[in-house]
């Protein structure tokens, strides 16, 4: 069974989180996929999120390469500001950047470069789930949360419910609800499982894998 890694270190100021390895099984489109790693780490006022992906043959059937994703800001008055995020293939090759300039977002994909007017709180995918994180063991969760992707921007709804041992944040793309996000926490706030569902359809799962 391939595992992902998942490490997490996180320091501010006064405040300090850390989690032993965990290891999750992924699924794509209800197929089992391959390995991927995924660390966050924050000091100060500086933070780093970096997703690496390893599909197997059934996933890179489904279109998935291998790639690694990373994004790099600061952070000011509790809240994530993306400075700048890269998708790129394990052998380097850039498959996509972001830089953000305040309320401009500089978009350089396939060759071509692009322009996006965004808003002061917009993130990319991984300093999103960075920024939850922080939320949720501050016990401050925002009610919405926007969401920059390489065309447009995203409005996320966010509800918290508990469910046994776990909080389960919920993200609702507004206005029609196309898309949503799910995260599982644990009450110390270890990521225990990640679901991404479009149209009614699970699209992505991670789920975390205990040791028997």
């Amino acid at each position: 069974m391939k595992r992902i890694v998942l490490f997490i270190f996180c320091l501010w100021a006064n405040y300090s989180f850390s989690q032993d390895t965990l290891s999750y099984q992924v699924s794509v489109k209800g197929h089992r996929a391959g390995e991927a790693t995924l660390a966050i780490t924050a000091e100060a006022d500086a933070y780093q999120v970096v997703l690496t992906l390893y599909p197997n043959a059934v996933a890179k059937l489904l279109g998935i390469d291998d790639m690694r994703e990373m994004a790099v800001g600061h952070i000011n008055e509790r809240h994530y500001y993306p400075k700048r995020y890269d998708r790129k293939t394990l052998n380097g090759e850039q498959l996509l950047s972001v830089d953000f300039y305040g309320k401009q977002a500089h978009i350089e994909k396939d060759g071509h470069s692009s322009k996006l007017p965004i808003s002061l709180d917009g993130q990319d995918p991984l300093t999103q789930i960075a920024q939850i994180q922080y939320d949720l063991l501050h016990g401050k969760l925002a009610k919405f949360y926007t969401l920059v992707t390489e065309k447009k921007l995203r409005k996320y709804q966010a509800d918290l419910s508990n469910k046994k041992q776990w909080r389960v944040v919920t993200l609702t793309q507004q206005p029609k609800g196309e898309r949503v996000l799910k995260l599982w926490f644990d009450k110390h706030g270890l990521l225990q499982r990640m679901q991404k569902n479009k149209r009614g359809k699970k699209d992505f799962d991670m789920i975390r894998q205990t040791k028997k």
